[in-house]
């Protein structure tokens, strides 16, 4: 059974403090106006029905793409839909701001990781950031105790 004591409480007020100063910083500020206009583009947002639409049915078709030509048809409308949706500026303006915000909290979650231990590994998500390396087949993880 977990024991509140007084650590705990500060960890709740410290977790607390980091979440409303997490939404204060303009990046996220940002990309929280920039979700809102994404999500109010009503032609957009049709746009992005269809081409789930689109992919759905191709999903479910893949198979006899070597059998039906509707098929390959329905996926050069498929690659050319997606092409339309990722030249939208709506779109590219709310992936470069997610980034953004992904690596705020890439960086915040290293340095608390860090905090309880320098060994623990933080898989950020990121592109371009460090990955873990696979495990060896059959060898004992070595660990830091």
């Amino acid at each position: 059974m977990l024991a509140i004591d007084e650590q705990l409480l500060e960890i709740d007020e410290a977790i607390d403090d980091v979440a409303q100063t997490f939404f204060t910083l303009d990046s996220v500020k940002s990309y929280l106006e920039i979700k809102q206009e994404f999500l109010a583009d009503s032609a957009l947002q049709e746009k992005i029905a269809h081409f789930q639409e689109l992919k759905q049915s191709y999903e479910e078709n893949k198979d006899y793409l070597a059998f039906r030509p509707e098929v390959r048809e329905l996926r050069r409308q498929l690659i050319k839909e997606k092409r339309i949706l990722d030249m939208n500026e709506k779109v590219s303006r709310l992936r470069q701001s997610e980034v953004e915000v992904q690596e705020i909290l890439a960086e915040l979650s290293q340095k608390v990781s860090s905090a309880i231990s320098p060994t623990i590994f933080v898989d950020t998500g990121l592109p371009l950031a460090p990955h873990k390396s696979h495990h060896r087949c059959g060898g004992k993880e070595k660990r830091d105790v």
